[in-house]
């Protein structure tokens, strides 16, 4: 009995300490560090950490932050080993051992070195969607699953501070005029057609697209709403990678397209193909307005119907060659063709202010247009043995040819004569661009950047207008419509800045000198016309940010944004294809200064990111395009600089991502805008709202159903105002063979067969509402192909993108430690 006893009285008193024990062992410890370059000991920005069993079982991986931070939890105490890595360093290897005794364990500083050494690398990317920084923010495609199977405008959707409308017209910051960049360079190609190229071209050609609203003053003054910065697939390891694709829709649209890189050695070349067709049904126009200055033609109403198609290709080509690890040579070249054509049909009717009719025609047209882009340029960037310190020389040059083809015939059915007219212009815009950038980090705190830059464009604008002669059966040249241009435009700039780091707080500063001259030689029936003229501006930058602790960013910026009239504003080209319906270009247009201030607040976890940003624009001689009637009825629509302009503007981003089951996003915008002119007596006002909502749900095994919707509309100008519109599409997609193949359909408009565009003008001669009825719903199938072979062995030089030093990037990845 007495040993029963004992035996008892030991097992309650080891019990509590047993169980003490196991819950020791079962208990979660939070781990917690910092990545850093272990060259410079400057963090990595959002580096991936992983946490791996002793026997090398992945358990889990996380993105760290901004300031490379990380938090990653073990499941109990035990032996791991802990790695992290980034695209382009080698993958540490910590070993740690875990008692359990505590529930928080700082490793502290992790290293790891730039460049590849090891033979092979596995990488299952754990990216962030979004990536914060104090002056621009970065959405990684890679790390959004609908990529493979979506065109590159359906993403623009879902990137804050941007928004894409219903007839596709992309809007930064609720501007229509914007700076595009590819891989940090303009591009010609983007400017003069980007709402065409981003519809043909596959979301899986890009890499990542910066969205850049308070651009450094390394970048171009240009471009009133901001930057969008395009970055392309392209590897940097030994051996190859690349991707195919294609989609067809059910309105008979296609892309196809894929993109191939490869290294060996010292020299990687890059190339990216593309080809699509774009197809607009048979759609409706009709029109109701009121002239205020006829009593004969007071009333007119127009009603037409019209279909479309587009094609696309683009080529592009680069190749780096990698001299030793101090010099870069890089050579690269891209071309881009592209034509549309379209017919419709109009009757047109007036009538007096008794409401009896006055005039009526039909006009029956058919247009074609051909666009095209071919670019080249070299560079040559020096590092020198100080970590990122460098000096680079570049020279660009894009050649941006144009043609339009609009023939129409008048058939009179009541007090009109009638017409047969063919309209042809040639039009051509060469840039040349040379420059000089040295960026020279003093030390962690102190770095600054300076560099000079030279701009030619060269545009010239042809018109050959031919009338038919019913009595002779031939065609005649029309010499009264001969509208030419000749335009050289120069651009010197000169600019300096520089950034101060300590701890949590970055301030950055800088200015930008730019000297413009234009010449100009306008060419019409009535004679010659030179004009020139000068401008000098010299544009401040400010931004300043203070890092939060877990990942939390908060920011002011205050800088000033210019806008030069393009060829298509200039272009004295007159399209008199509708006789009622005029319009054209003014060479006398001057650049557009907008000063902006802007207040933003960010912040990111490894699952979730949202996105705050407060902005005001002020505007004295804004771009406006103006319609006037006359007493004939005859509409005339062309640009002038009258418009004085203010914007108050609230943008609000949040995402949210549970592994690969659940990805949220949610982006959106509301302003409100006033734009008044004296000289036309007018003056509009009114909210715009744009915003995003979507989802990725995962309903089984590398299955994928993808859900949004679009809210958009209330766009403001001087004449006019716009309803707000709203827009949805579903789909489903399915990965196979290891991720490498995904095919995915999806309805686009499920809930309505046609969208219905409304618009109304007021000026003080008229007064008019119009609508478009467009047949929009599609069910579109597509397949995605990725391939590659990697033998990383080659250690990496040193180098930066060319043409922002003062802004990081980098992608994670976890690998095989």
């Amino acid at each position: 009995m007495k040993n029963v006893l004992l035996s008892v009285i030991c097992l309650l008193v080891l019990l509590p300490t047993n169980l003490s024990a196991q819950k020791i062992e079962n208990q979660k410890v939070t781990l917690s560090g910092i990545v850093v370059d272990s060259l410079s000991g400057k963090s990595i920005e959002y580096p991936t950490i992983a946490l791996f069993t002793d026997s090398l079982k992945l358990i889990k991986a996380v993105a760290g932050g901004a300031d490379g931070k990380f938090v990653i939890e073990a499941p109990c105490a035990g032996k791991y080993i802990l790695s992290a890595s980034m695209i382009g360093y080698t993958n540490s290897k910590n070993e740690i051992s875990l008692d359990g005794s505590v529930k928080r364990k700082d490793i502290g500083k992790i290293s790891i070195t730039e460049g590849l050494q090891i033979a092979e690398v596995t990488v299952v990317g754990v990216k962030p969607l979004i990536k914060n920084e104090p002056d621009k923010l970065t959405y990684n495609l890679e790390a959004d699953p609908q990529t493979s199977s979506s065109s590159v405008i359906d993403i623009l959707r879902k990137v804050p501070m941007l928004s894409v409308d219903g007839e596709d017209a992309v809007r930064v910051n609720g501007e229509t005029n914007f700076k595009v960049l590819v891989n940090g360079k303009s591009s010609g190609m983007l400017v003069k057609n980007f709402k065409q190229a981003i519809k043909a071209m596959p979301a899986s050609a890009i890499k990542s697209i910066e969205v850049i609203t308070n651009p450094p003053a390394k970048y171009d003054a240009e471009g009133i709403g901001g930057i969008i910065n395009i970055i392309t697939n392209k590897k940097t390891t030994n051996g190859y990678s690349g991707s195919l694709n294609a989609a067809v829709n059910t309105l008979g649209g296609y892309n196809s397209g894929g993109y191939i890189s490869a290294q060996t050695g010292k020299l990687t070349m890059t190339a990216n193909l593309y080809n699509g067709k774009e197809v607009s049904q048979k759609n409706l126009t009709k029109s109701e307005s009121e002239n205020f200055i006829s009593d004969n033609y007071h009333y007119t109403s127009t009603s037409g119907t019209y279909k479309s198609n587009s094609d696309f290709t683009n080529l592009s080509l680069e190749a780096s060659y990698e001299i030793d690890s101090l010099n870069l040579l890089t050579l690269s070249g891209w071309g881009y063709l592209g034509s549309s054509a379209s017919k419709g049909s109009t009757i047109y009717n007036a009538f007096s202010k008794d409401w009896v009719k006055t005039r009526m025609y039909e006009n029956k047209s058919s247009s074609d247009y051909g666009y095209g882009q071919g670019s080249g340029s070299i560079s040559y960037q020096k590092s020198y043995k100080k970590p990122e310190k460098n000096l680079t020389i570049s020279y660009s040059i894009d050649l941006s040819p144009m043609r339009t083809n609009i023939d129409n015939t008048i058939d009179p059915i009541m007090d009109y004569t009638g017409f047969s007219q063919r309209s042809d212009n040639d039009a051509t815009g060469t840039e040349h661009t040379a420059q000089i950038d040295y960026y020279n980090p003093i030390n962690k705190k102190h770095n600054i950047e300076t560099g000079i830059k030279y701009i030619l464009r060269q545009n010239i604008s042809d018109t050959h207008t031919q009338r038919y002669d019913e009595q002779t059966g031939s065609w005649y040249d029309d010499m009264t419509r001969v509208n030419d241009l000749d335009y050289n435009q120069h651009i010197g700039s000169l600019y300096g800045g520089y950034s101060y780091k300590h701890k949590s707080y970055t301030a950055k500063a800088g200015f930008r000198m730019e000297y413009t001259y234009n010449d100009g030689l306008s060419k019409s029936a009535e004679g010659n016309i030179p004009f020139d003229n000068k401008q000098f501006d010299v544009v401040p930058y400010i931004n300043l940010s203070y890092m939060l602790k877990k990942g939390r960013i908060l920011s002011f910026s205050y800088t000033q944004r210019l806008s030069r009239p393009g060829i298509w504003y200039l272009n004295p080209y007159v399209n008199d294809s509708d006789p009622m319906n005029i319009s054209y270009g003014n060479p006398n247009l001057e650049s557009i200064k907008r000063n902006s201030l802007g207040i933003g607040y960010r912040r990111s976890s490894q699952n979730w990111n949202i996105g705050l940003n407060l902005g005001a624009d002020f505007t004295k001689n804004s771009i406006e395009r103006v319609s006037v009637v006359d007493g004939d009825g005859i509409r005339t629509t062309t640009y002038k600089n009258i418009g004085k302009s203010s914007v108050c503007r609230l943008g609000v981003s949040y995402s949210y991502r549970h592994r690969e089951k659940f990805n949220l996003y949610i982006n959106g915008a509301v302003s409100y805008a006033k734009v008044s002119s004296t000289q036309l007596a007018l003056d509009n006002s009114g909210f715009n709202i744009n915003g995003t909502i979507g989802s990725n749900i995962g309903l089984w095994k590398k299955g994928m159903l993808n859900l949004n919707a679009y809210l958009f509309g209330g766009n403001v100008s001087l004449q006019y105002k716009q309803p707000l519109y709203g827009s949805t599409s579903i789909g489903i997609s399915q990965r196979f063979l290891k991720d490498k193949l995904t095919f995915a359909i999806y309805l686009q408009e499920p809930f309505s067969k046609t969208k219905v565009y409304k618009y109304d003008f007021n000026d003080t001669t008229f007064k008019m509402h119009s609508e478009n009825i467009n047949y929009i719903r599609s069910a579109n199938f597509s397949i995605y192909w990725r391939f590659g072979k990697f033998n990383a062995n080659v250690k990496k030089a040193r180098k930066q993108a060319n043409d922002d030093k003062m802004n990081g990037g980098g992608n994670g990845g976890v690998a095989k430690p």
